[in-house]
């Protein structure tokens, strides 16, 4: 028999009933995190997030009950796709490697998010930022903190780390204070050089500490 609509979770029941429907949110949301990215939470209104996805702006009452659910899904949708990328860039990591190829890996990424990618970055600091005055925005902004954390860690350990959990904080601290430090303008090739510079230090730092911890 046939579940009533009522018995499922919140998340699938809010949700358009076709596939279609389901496209077209993930659509909308995109849309709403370019307008983000561009503009800043301050930018985003259901006018705006009805031009920029080509649709009619009565449309949007159908996907979102208000704008504080739009950030707050478009959040968990930012979440999924940077994750994604996070997730691609970890795997690379993998034993044996020297350390400066380790550090090039993840200057890649943080070269990729300042650039290519600039857009999505400038929308996640600015969800960050939120998260500190919405509950819901910060519950979904520490799970994904902790599950990044996890992953990176279990790569670290694999690679030799005696202290996975501290390097894979550092490793993020470093990453974000990277990002945050050149977020104001375009990366310049110069500061892309610095970004690597950093990061192989960082690395051989932490490779240091691995050797002098198996000889003792």
């Amino acid at each position: 028999m046939t579940s009533p609509v009522n018995d499922l979770p919140d998340e699938l029941g809010t949700m358009p009933p076709s596939e279609r429907g389901i496209t077209r949110k993930t659509e909308i949301l995109d849309a709403a995190l370019r307008i983000i990215g561009r503009d800043g939470l301050g930018g985003l209104s259901m006018r705006a997030l009805a031009a920029e996805a080509q649709m009619p702006l009565g449309a949007m009452g159908y996907y979102f009950r208000g704008k504080q659910e739009l950030i707050a899904e478009a959040f968990h949708r930012h979440t999924q796709r940077e994750t994604d990328r996070v997730v691609k860039t970890i795997t690379d990591l993998r034993e044996g490697l020297p350390s400066e190829h380790l550090a090039d890996r993840l200057a890649d990424f943080v070269i990729e998010g300042l650039g290519d990618a600039r857009e999505q970055l400038l929308a996640e600091y600015s969800f960050l930022v939120e998260s500190s005055r919405r509950p819901e925005l910060a519950r979904t902004s520490s799970a994904w903190q902790n599950s990044l954390r996890t992953q990176l860690r279990r790569v670290l350990a694999s690679l030799g780390s005696q202290s996975p959990n501290t390097d894979a904080r550092l490793v993020l601290a470093v990453l974000a204070g990277l990002e945050v430090d050149n977020l104001a303008e375009v990366l310049q090739p110069s500061q892309a050089r610095m970004v690597r510079a950093v990061l192989r230090r960082l690395f051989l730092a932490l490779d240091c500490v691995r050797t002098v911890s198996s000889e003792n």
